[in-house]
């Protein structure tokens, strides 16, 4: 072999230990591929799983047209209701003014009658009108704030990537200190019902500490806001049926707008489930579940669920265990399911939605999920699943 041929084989070797230090370098430089959305899943722990079951409903408020259309069709029957309510309105005054001139046609004959025969007078008609149009209670609109005029939905999203800023009363203040998006139509509906001269009042779940930095909200957002008597809070009784019954006192209520059927006047208010626990045969042979108290599902099913929450300690230990710890019987609770009572309240209803109740869409969360438990969002992430799945129901072949 001549010199030349070696030169040129050692060179071709050199270049092959080149390439290949080349690519090891370039190829340990270029992170690795990020693993299968599958095995990130995994990962997940039970509190991040559970919040990560909401993507789809906040996916479908934030883009889905059929959510816009529905925010817009709640809307538009809202504005047909405010419609035929001045109209009638309009048809009542109008018999009165009628009504009105017949007697004042009647009074001063009777007038005439009276003078020639020396009697009283009778009152004066213009007052009787008065009267009769102070009869007439103002016409008013009664709706909530959050997810019905305001869209939640980056706040959810929020929740979703730190579930443990939900017990965070900061995060909640810096929220609604700066939201601004509101659900289609909102805007339009309000302003429409305003200046025909319909009362809006906002009655609303959130706190009294709110109430500041929510009536700034409607100032800065430019939406109808007459004064603070506009604006109710809770009263932290868990119900809105008090601030429903003074406005039905003193006004003539066209429609009630929210996104929860505790929305309305209805007495459909949140009712949840008393919580069971399962405890091993061994340590219970009568094979009865447990309650947050220790009792029985019988003797349970007895009891007031406020009075009991009330009764119950902070933290509780069922042999040797945190209740927390203990597996839910999922089967005794969905026995004792209160959510029945709350639709049949709303099948008696049923001729009222659209018209007098005008509901908008809200997967996101509400009452139908918290009632599956007391204090449903503090339970353990991994029971909350459990038991959104054990009241799913499912096909079954036969």
């Amino acid at each position: 072999m001549n010199f030349i041929h070696r030169l040129f084989l050692a060179s071709g070797a050199s270049f092959v230990i080149a390439a290949r230090l080349f690519c090891s370098t370039v190829l340990a430089s270029v992170p690795a591929p990020s693993a299968p959305l599958q095995e990130e899943i995994q990962y997940l722990t039970a509190s991040q799983l559970a919040e990560e079951e909401n993507l789809t409903a906040i996916l479908w408020v934030q883009r889905s047209a059929e959510f816009r259309g529905l925010s817009y069709q709640a809307y538009n029957l809202a504005t047909m209701e405010v419609d035929k309510a001045i109209a009638q309105r309009r048809e009542e005054e109008k018999t009165l003014r009628k009504a009105t001139a017949n007697r004042n046609v009647e009074g001063q004959r009777s007038s005439k009658q009276s003078r020639d025969d020396g009697r009283v007078q009778p009152e004066n008609e213009k007052e009787k009108l008065s009267e009769q149009k102070a009869g007439l209670r103002p016409l008013a609109v009664v709706i909530d704030i959050d997810d019905t005029i305001v869209c939640h939905a980056p706040l959810e999203m929020y929740y979703v990537e730190h579930p443990e800023a939900k017990a965070d009363y900061n995060a909640w203040q810096h929220w609604i200190a700066q939201h601004n998006e509101l659900l289609p139509g909102a805007r339009d509906f309000l302003k429409y019902a305003d200046n025909r001269g319909v009362q809006i009042f906002y009655v609303t779940g959130r706190g009294p500490q709110d109430k500041d930095i929510t009536a700034r909200f409607f100032q800065k957002a430019g939406l109808p806001f007459k004064d603070e008597t506009h604006l109710l809070m809770n009263d932290r009784s868990g119900s809105k049926m008090k601030q429903f019954a003074k406005l039905a006192r003193r006004y003539d209520i066209i429609c009630y707008l929210g996104d929860n059927v505790a929305d309305f006047p209805i007495g459909a208010v949140r009712d949840e489930n008393e919580i069971f626990y399962k405890i091993e045969a061994d340590e219970n042979k009568t094979g009865n579940a447990t309650t947050l108290n220790g009792d029985t599902a019988e003797k349970s099913g007895l009891l007031h669920a406020e009075k009991e929450a009330a009764a119950a300690p902070k933290t509780e230990m069922q042999n040797g265990k945190s209740k927390t710890q203990m597996p839910l019987d999922v089967e005794a609770m969905l026995k004792h399911d209160k959510n029945t009572k709350r639709n049949r309240i709303i099948d008696a209803h049923r001729q009222s939605f659209g018209t007098k109740f005008i509901l908008l869409p809200n997967p996101m969360y509400g009452d139908w999920e918290n009632n599956l438990a007391k204090k449903f969002r503090r339970l353990p992430a991994d029971q909350r699943i459990a038991l959104r799945k054990a009241a799913l129901k499912s096909l079954r072949k036969h």
